[in-house]
């Protein structure tokens, strides 16, 4: 079994850089080199407008992010309620930011009369590249954790700053978290060499991207949480949270997708 766990990436005297914010920054960084020298094509007319996307994007994912796990991790206005609150270590939910993510480009399409679903498809394809840069993040810090495992890839924590539940330390876990970030590496390849690109080339109607990713995630999410060892189950129907929020996510992706084709198909009537 292999041992895991790099909370602390380095020490800088007293300060002391996580592994896990380290690795969504880095992920964010190469976002943002996909995003700039495309800000015509997404319909931003300006540096300042590109930095308004960038802003709105940190923004609303970590509020979306974070409202959704205290809705999902905590009890209201518990004493754990209020730490995951303020936390710069913890406390995040993918689906959150989803939904976070699509209210913050609706607010900043309309303010920059920018059409959404162009707008959604250019900043969907590099998110599962960000998101796999998270999940590795999740991993050297023990959140997102596996169920109990005796696969010879299995993957222990031992140390007691890791965010794995307490009972499940040294034990041998189900590397979840590397999982979904290969699942998330692959949605992004997709994305990028064959969606894109048929959009681009008016092969498919603007809003396939987001459709597409948004189906994607949604599958591949609703498999790992077989595997994961933190969900929250939804009582009488036999499946978590997240995967009864993937359900949902999968039908929007359906919704989406019929909603802008039948939209491409009026415009193209003579």
């Amino acid at each position: 079994y292999n041992e895991a766990m790099h909370p602390i990436l380095f020490q800088l005297g007293p300060l002391g850089v996580y592994s896990y914010g380290a690795s969504i920054a880095l992920g964010g960084v190469l976002s943002c080199l996909f995003w700039r020298p495309r800000r015509e094509r997404m319909g931003l007319r300006s540096e300042d407008d590109f930095w308004l996307l960038v802003n709105v994007l940190l923004f609303s994912a970590f509020i979306g992010g974070r409202l959704l796990f205290l809705a999902e991790y905590t009890r209201p206005f518990s004493r754990e309620f209020w730490t995951s609150l303020v936390s710069l270590s913890r406390g995040f939910s993918i689906m959150g930011a989803f939904l976070g993510v699509t209210t913050g480009l609706w607010w900043l399409s309309r303010r920059l009369a920018t059409p959404l679903p162009r707008l959604l498809d250019y900043v969907c394809v590099p998110m599962p590249l960000w998101h796999a840069f998270g999940r590795l993040g999740c991993f050297m810090a023990g959140c997102c954790f596996g169920r109990p495992s005796d696969l010879s890839w299995a993957v222990t924590f031992r140390d007691p700053r890791s965010m794995v539940a307490p009972a499940l330390l040294g034990r041998p876990l189900h590397p979840a978290q590397l999982y979904e970030a290969v699942g998330d590496l692959l949605i992004a390849g997709v994305l990028y060499y064959w969606v894109l690109p048929a959009v681009e080339r008016s092969r498919q109607p603007r809003g396939t991207v987001v459709a597409a990713y948004f189906l994607a995630y949604a599958t591949l999410r609703f498999i790992t949480e077989f595997f994961r060892g933190d969900v929250v189950r939804m009582p009488g129907l036999g499946m978590t949270a997240a995967q009864g929020l993937s359900v949902l996510m999968a039908l929007a992706a359906i919704g989406i997708y019929l909603y802008v084709r039948r939209r491409a198909q009026a415009c193209t009537r003579p």
